[in-house]
């Protein structure tokens, strides 16, 4: 029985027709971002983990873009991701603390590597 969900926020860092996709050190690629901690809002987990992650201070609340909820198929697991987006002006050189790989990827980059399995959220990525 599944007494609270898992809350994480992510970011979506576009600069043209890239976007940014961490690489961890066990292999899973995923957005920048983390779990949302107890008492803890949606933006300041965001900056906290833009902080661990990328060493990088968010100036501003970047736009809500979509929220997926997941509840796994045993029921003992359910995750919320918050997603937000944040276009970029210029490409930033971020660096990982965490040592985590930073890559840029096209969408077709994203799709011959089968990162983001969910089309249609990839596809809604690079519409905006």
């Amino acid at each position: 029985m599944i007494k609270y969900p898992n809350v994480s926020v992510k970011i979506i860092f576009k600069y043209k027709n890239e976007m940014l996709i961490l690489k961890h050190k066990n292999g899973v690629f995923d957005f920048p971002g983390g779990r949302i901690e107890w008492g803890e809002s949606p933006i300041s987990a965001l900056k906290r983990e833009l902080k661990e992650e990328l060493d990088y201070s968010l100036k501003k609340e970047p736009k809500l873009f979509d929220v997926w909820s997941y509840i796994s198929r045993n029921n003992r697991r359910h995750s919320i991701f918050i997603y937000y987006l944040n276009r970029l002006s210029k490409k930033p050189n971020f660096s990982s603390p965490e040592r985590n790989e930073i890559i840029w990827l096209t969408k077709r980059d994203t799709e011959l590597m089968n990162i983001i399995k969910n089309k249609k959220f990839l596809n809604k990525v690079f519409e905006h």
